[in-house]
């Protein structure tokens, strides 16, 4: 399905069949030009994150990526936050991953014709008629028009936030950065310093901002407002299909790196107790590889939270994914980078995600606003370093 507008913009778009889908569309693929270099597929992630996908077609891409050193090839999904809808549902990637026969392709599926504007403009009129929530959103949809359209040619933003810090608008470009940690020093940062795995991890993406700043030239402020999205805990001890989030101050001004990370902790470990988060053991635990699914619906939390709010500096998620090996068409995955959008007003989100005995970092910023991400990836890295390992 693609979403259609309805007319004069009265009403949100609606799910229509899309009746010219074809799956080559979606499915794509594309060789690197230079085996030798990671630096290629960064590269490659960073167009991918630049470029819109096409709203008259169903919102979602799949690259098949060739070119890798010793014979390895990386598959990169796109998926726009709006179809996103649990994190308990198989994605394309969890299909792909999946020991389970899927009959999906087999089932022969004929599009319902798209509905005229005289049609979409009854149901709108109709919703408008029977629900106050929608006859607000269509008042003030009519109302912010032209407003928005201001903001778009001027390029200025409604809030006064410091141009020079996190929050500020952004341009259409992304870079994209990849880097990794090892799951064992991790742990024994935590068992060393009696905190979480996520805090190690967030005291780890506070080092990559900061040095993030002080690679462009920023002035580095006490602290920073974070948007941690959470998977909620099902009262069986799994998945819900529900995400949550935590708020917290990340502490990129402290010299100390241990102090940071006590910082971290203090607000973390209430934090996830009183939003219910599930534990990161059940995740890494889960039979089917959810990771990508839970990963989808954190982006998709933090994209509407920060449209609502213009106090969040950035976004850190972490998704603990399967300690066993996954296969994915038969290869075995060795590696498993996310990659998240930048939320409005924001100028840098870090997201990570385990998978057997590494935590793999993806680190995405504003192409006009940075020189590099180096910086940050070497912040990331210098973490465990400077907590004892």
């Amino acid at each position: 399905q693609r979403l259609k507008s309805v007319p004069f913009g009265i009403e949100r778009p609606v799910w229509v069949d899309d009746p010219t889908f074809s799956v080559d569309f979606h499915f794509r693929h594309t060789a690197l030009p230079d085996r030798r270099s990671r630096n290629a597929l960064n590269a490659f992630v960073s167009r991918q994150l630049s470029q819109r996908l096409d709203h008259d077609k169903p919102l979602w891409e799949l690259w098949f990526v060739s070119g890798l050193p010793d014979d390895r090839w990386a598959l990169v999904s796109k998926v726009h936050y709006a179809i996103i809808d649990g994190v308990s549902g198989t994605d394309l990637l969890g299909l792909l991953a999946s020991d389970e026969e899927s009959d999906l392709g087999h089932q022969q599926r004929v599009p319902k014709p798209l509905p005229s504007d005289t049609k979409l403009l009854t149901g709108a009129f109709m919703d408008i008629a029977t629900d106050p929530l929608e006859a607000y959103r269509a008042v003030r949809g009519v109302v912010n028009k032209p407003y928005r359209l201001a903001r778009e040619l001027t390029g200025k933003l409604s809030d006064s936030r410091d141009p020079d810090g996190l929050g500020r608008a952004v341009g259409p470009h992304r870079r994209w950065q990849s880097t990794e940690l090892e799951l064992d020093d991790i742990r024994k940062v935590r068992a060393e310093h009696g905190c979480s795995t996520t805090d190690v991890i967030l005291a780890a993406v506070t080092s990559g901002i900061r040095s993030y700043l002080v690679e462009n030239g920023k002035p580095v402020p006490e602290k920073i407002d974070a948007l941690i999205p959470l998977a909620v805990d099902a009262a069986t001890g799994g998945l819900s299909g529900q995400v949550t989030s935590l708020t917290a101050h990340l502490p990129i001004g402290t010299e100390d790196p241990v102090e940071r990370l006590k910082a971290i902790h203090a607000q973390t470990a209430p934090g996830a107790e009183a939003t219910g988060a599930i534990a990161g053991h059940i995740l890494r635990r889960q039979d089917h590889f959810v990771a990508p699914s839970v990963l989808a619906q954190g982006v998709r939390s933090a994209m509407l939270a920060a449209r609502d709010s213009s106090h969040i500096d950035t976004v850190a998620i972490n998704v603990p994914g399967p300690e066993h090996t996954v296969e994915v068409l038969g290869r075995p995955m060795v590696e498993a980078y996310p990659v998240i959008p930048l939320p409005a007003r924001m100028r840098i989100a870090i997201a990570a995600m385990s998978l057997t005995d590494h935590v793999y970092f993806g680190i995405t910023s504003d192409w006009d606003s940075t020189k590099g991400l180096r910086h940050a990836a070497a912040g990331v890295n210098q973490t465990l370093t400077d907590l004892g390992v």
